[in-house]
């Protein structure tokens, strides 16, 4: 009796041995990172925006927006809608406060640009009135000084305009595309590029998901020098090419354009590549290692959905990347799929 148990118990441990190796985590490496874990990794949830008839109104309405054009008014007072042209001088308890004063400018009465019962406060005055406006301003304003003040504001009314609309109808959308379209035909691609546009933010949150996670079980071994140097070099050229276009020096374009020395900037630089080269390292022994691939198909497809999303053409996409670049993109998108597909996803709180 004594030894069935033993050989029951022996057993049981030996199954526990199995199931607990069977769950520690898979680890894989090549030259450049070791992985300690990427299958059923926990991520954040992230859903997918659906688009809408009504998302589909709103781009069209801002598209009708810009191109309104504007008739001067003379013959009445400012309506809701119009657009006016004033000089103004705010003050407070008497004295002008600073940012309180302008010439010539422009607002549209509704937009909601100034303080409450300001544009309200324009409406029912026509072209050449002055008036001032009593106002306080709102108790959490970003001056402090201002916030929750009473001011008072001298307003001259300068100009009245009518913003004018056009219909949206088949010769307005075939001028807008510059071939022959109808407002049915122009709303489907519309709606073809906010979905195309909702799927590429949706892998984007997936790919943060994942790699939010992802990255803090991946170890960098060495980095691959030939991808750093190339990446480095290729980020620098594009500043240096600004600089050559604007007939100024590298290191100017560099300050204005990321608010940083050129010592700082390369030093931040080199992180971030090196950040990219880490994510796509793992991404690709991922790949590698649970066979992940991608058909011609799939990279004709992935060509086409970015060309159109970035409004360039699959030619100029093509000649701007390698076919090995373009490969490894969609391969790595796929990874993430991978991933996401048998990651544990953590459950949104009601």
């Amino acid at each position: 009796m004594k030894k069935r148990m033993t050989a029951v118990m022996a057993g049981v441990c030996m199954a526990a041995v199995v199931a607990f190796a069977g769950c520690a985590p898979k680890e894989i490496e090549n030259d450049y990172v070791k992985i300690t874990g990427y299958k059923g990794i926990e991520v954040d949830n992230v859903e997918k925006t659906k688009v809408t008839d009504a998302d589909v109104d709103t781009q069209i309405e801002n598209m009708r927006q810009s191109y309104a054009t504007y008739t001067d008014v003379t013959d009445r007072a400012v309506q809701d809608g119009d657009t006016v042209t004033i000089d103004y001088s705010g003050k407070k308890d008497g004295v002008a406060f600073e940012g309180g004063t302008a010439q010539d400018q422009q607002l549209e009465i509704g937009s909601g640009t100034f303080i409450d019962g300001f544009e309200e406060g324009i409406i029912g005055h026509k072209t050449g009135e002055s008036f001032d406006l009593n106002l306080t301003f709102p108790d959490n304003y970003r001056n402090e000084e201002l916030s929750g003040q009473p001011v008072v504001f001298s307003v001259t009314l300068k100009k009245i305009q009518q913003k004018n609309l056009p219909e949206v109808n088949d010769d307005f959308v075939t001028m807008v595309k510059g071939e022959k379209t109808t407002v049915s035909e122009y709303k489907k691609e519309i709606k073809e590029m906010l979905e195309l546009k909702a799927e590429s933010d949706y892998q984007s949150a997936k790919q943060s998901a994942i790699e939010k996670t992802l990255m803090e079980n991946v170890e960098v071994k060495k980095y691959p020098e030939k991808k750093v140097e190339e990446y480095t070099e290729m980020m620098k050229s594009q500043y240096q090419q600004i600089a050559d276009a604007m007939q100024v020096e590298y290191a100017d374009v560099i300050q204005q354009y990321t608010g940083m020395d050129e010592k700082t900037f390369e030093t931040e630089l080199d992180k971030q590549i090196k950040d990219v080269i880490k994510r796509q390292e793992a991404l690709d022994l991922i790949a590698k290692e649970e066979g992940v691939s991608v058909s011609d198909k799939d990279i004709d497809q992935w060509l086409k959905d970015y060309a159109a999303l970035n409004q360039i053409s699959v030619e100029d996409l093509k000649s701007q990347n390698t076919d090995e670049e373009i490969k490894s993109n969609v391969q790595r998108e796929e990874t993430v799929n991978w991933l996401w597909d048998n990651a544990k996803i953590k459950k949104d709180d009601k």
